[in-house]
């Protein structure tokens, strides 16, 4: 076995995979994985993607690259596929049909540590707020355990990383539906939330979407356990596979876990957590706080620990993040960064959210078409939102739907060519209350992505007068 590895790790990664070997896709994750199958031995690796990197590869290590980068899978016997490489395409398949062994991240992840060591949570909206908040409910449990996938690091990188992984510690795993696509056995613990309709750019349609997450739960045995949220469809489809034990949070007196307008109310488990004492804007989570407070104490966490952890929490940048109030006249405006929200749900909720009072919304970004229809109609029936500016490419699209929905009718609005003709727009039209950036898209185009939009807005502000 190798000295770095871990001795509770089994079997030897070194005697997994068959040579040659090749990455496919070569940002973040696929650096990591060619560093650590090189620190495992590996000689003949290959690195595949469709933009050539800036920097040369290490010696010894070959590349193909260009819009055909696909075809170099002739040959290869195991294939580390990064997220974002869709694996239903002819030639990953004709790869697969010869014998080729695809394989991901997460997936030997689940082959080096075992299943029952691994915790994951899925969903369309609040698994990054889910994660961290059973981070911080376990640190005050003081459970031993290590966040990676979609959030935190590459898995790999957490089992091998510094310090590694303590022998007794778990897995927490932040999952995407590109994560989960060709995952084949699910982890000991599942937690499913909210769950609705994204990158349909990518899948084929939400039902592939949803039948590609539901590998969190579809291989579960007895002696399992999955958390999901019984009044959230997407999360009841994923949640109710597999045959794992099932915790059910929602609003309904059958909930496990009731959440109530303004508190998570779980007296079977000990628990009783009010917004109020959290420093979380929006009742929506409270969703995340019941989940996370379900999971740590399935893992053993203390009543008094999941309390003192969903207190201790702070919420996580550009998710209806408070960067700044500004008082002219008597009269205050707060200014908060939801650049998270790529999707209309997570829009909806942050609106929802910011209710005591007017608000000015800024909407738009790249396109990824997502259905827009259900959020306009929910937006004109909010009676707080009094304007709305529209940038990116989806703004000729968003204000058909707006229009159609009636919720531009009585209200401020313009199309903008930019963040700051945007925010300009909106601080003329709001004198109190707040300006929210949640744009409901995806950044690209006028942004790298939404940090970057974030970090934007957040400078826009923070150089206003007042």
């Amino acid at each position: 076995m190798n000295p770095e590895t871990p001795a509770f790790l089994s079997p030897a990664p070194e005697t997994l995979w068959r040579e040659p070997i090749a990455v496919l896709g070569y940002g973040a994750e696929g650096k990591s994985t060619l560093a650590h199958l090189r620190r495992w031995g590996y000689k003949d690796i290959v690195v595949l993607d469709k933009a050539a990197p800036a920097e040369p590869l290490p010696q010894g290590v070959r590349g193909v690259f260009g819009a055909a980068y696909l075809e170099a899978l002739a040959g290869i016997k195991t294939a580390f596929r990064s997220p974002g490489v869709r694996p239903f395409v002819p030639e990953i398949e004709a790869f697969r049909d010869r014998g080729g062994a695809l394989t991901s991240q997460v997936e030997a992840a689940f082959a080096l540590l075992g299943r029952h060591r691994i915790i994951g949570v899925t969903g369309t909206a609040g698994k990054g707020t889910c994660c961290s908040l059973l981070s911080a409910m376990l640190q005050e449990a003081a459970l031993p355990y290590r966040l990676a996938g979609n959030i935190g690091v590459p898995p790999l990188d957490a089992l091998y990383g510094e310090g590694g992984l303590e022998a007794r510690a778990w897995l927490l795993l932040e999952l995407s539906s590109f994560q989960l696509s060709t995952l084949a056995e699910s982890p000991r613990l599942a937690v499913a939330l909210r769950t609705t309709s994204e990158h349909l750019d990518w899948h084929a349609s939400r039902d592939e979407y949803w039948d590609h997450k539901a590998n969190l739960t579809r291989f579960q045995e007895p002696g399992d356990a999955c958390v999901y949220f019984a009044d959230a469809e997407g999360s009841r489809e994923i949640g109710l596979r597999g045959r794992g034990r099932k915790i059910a949070v929602g609003a309904g007196a059958s909930a496990d876990v009731r959440l109530t307008e303004d508190a998570v109310d779980w007296p079977a488990g000990g628990v009783r957590i009010s917004l109020d004492e959290t420093r979380m804007t929006g009742a929506f989570n409270l969703e995340n706080v019941g989940a996370a407070a379900a999971a740590a104490r399935e893992l053993g966490a203390s009543p008094a620990a999941v309390r003192a952890g969903a207190r201790a929490f702070s919420p996580l940048e550009h998710r209806i993040e408070f960067v700044r109030e500004i008082e002219q006249g008597g009269r205050r405006v707060r200014y908060y960064n939801d650049s998270y929200a790529t999707r209309p749900e997570a829009t909806l909720a942050a609106v929802r959210a910011l209710n005591r009072g007017d608000v000015g919304l800024i909407l738009g970004g790249s396109e990824k078409f997502a259905d827009f229809s259900e959020m306009a109609a929910a937006l004109a029936g909010a009676p707080h939102l009094r304007a709305v500016a529209l940038i990116g490419q989806t703004a000729p699209r968003l204000e058909e739907e707006l229009r159609r929905a009636g919720a531009l009718a009585g209200r401020a609005w313009r199309r903008c060519e930019s963040l700051e003709e945007a925010l300009e727009f909106l601080r003329g039209e709001i004198a109190a209350g707040a300006i929210l950036l949640s744009p409901a898209c995806a950044s690209f185009g006028l942004f790298a992505n939404y940090k970057e939009r974030g970090y934007a807005f957040k400078k826009l502000v923070n150089a206003l007068p007042g």
